[in-house]
């Protein structure tokens, strides 16, 4: 479970991150998080993978408190999570399994697991064939699956994705979102920031609104921009 009690970010400047933000996600739920540019997604996102620390309020993450945690434990943290951002590039003069075999090294994970894990998490987003390919290869959307991948290696028990589908076309885009439905269907809780209105709508599935770094809205089954 995660849960936001009181949160708040304000950075150096005086502008506002996210303002007293208090909210809880269950473990296996899908939830949108939307708002304008500037709203305070990619901010709240930050927050939870800890690259962000508050600067008033506690965030938990199954009972521990992020704000809390030293630098020696953010390793082990980060191991429940799988994060999508592209921003976290994958290295092009790697193959499709060596960028999976680094994440899985650095989770300190064993030969065998990763042996074995590798061809799972490519078989589920359809990329198995790509095994051997190098990422300059491959069409965007061949490389957000990649991504995605990567981030379920590791077996997380929470995704979390910043603007995915931001610059792919519409069906691409609509193939991506009904994968983190699949990979959700395993259990798995997904977290995603997006402007995708009309994916939002169409899924159904729970809604926080951002407005200026307030939570404005709160729908289970939700719509973009629904406030409630």
């Amino acid at each position: 479970m995660i849960e936001l009690k009181n949160v708040s970010k304000t950075y150096v400047n005086n502008s506002i991150g996210v303002e007293n933000a208090s909210f809880y996600v269950n473990d296996g739920e899908f939830v949108f998080i939307v708002g304008k540019s500037g709203s305070g997604k990619s901010t709240l996102l930050k927050l939870l993978t800890k690259e962000l620390s508050p600067t008033s309020g506690d965030i938990f993450v199954y009972n521990l408190s992020l704000n809390k945690i030293g630098r020696k434990e953010l390793p082990y943290y980060r191991r429940l999570l799988g994060i999508i951002d592209k921003n976290i590039s994958l290295m092009e003069q790697k193959t499709v399994y060596e960028n999976l075999e680094l994440a899985m090294l650095a989770a300190q994970q064993p030969s065998k697991k990763i042996k074995d894990s590798i061809p799972r998490a490519l078989g589920l987003v359809g990329m198995n064939k790509k095994i051997n390919e190098y990422p300059s290869n491959m069409s965007e959307g061949e490389r957000l699956r990649i991504l995605i991948a990567r981030a379920v290696v590791n077996n997380p028990k929470i995704i979390i994705a910043d603007e995915p589908t931001a610059s792919l076309d519409y069906e691409t885009a609509w193939d991506i979102m009904c994968l983190f439905n699949d990979i959700n269907r395993l259990g798995i809780t997904v977290i995603i920031a997006t402007h995708a209105k009309k994916f939002v709508d169409i899924m159904k599935k729970r809604v926080i609104t951002l407005n200026n770094g307030k939570v404005l809205g709160d729908v289970k089954k939700g719509k973009y921009g629904w406030i409630v």
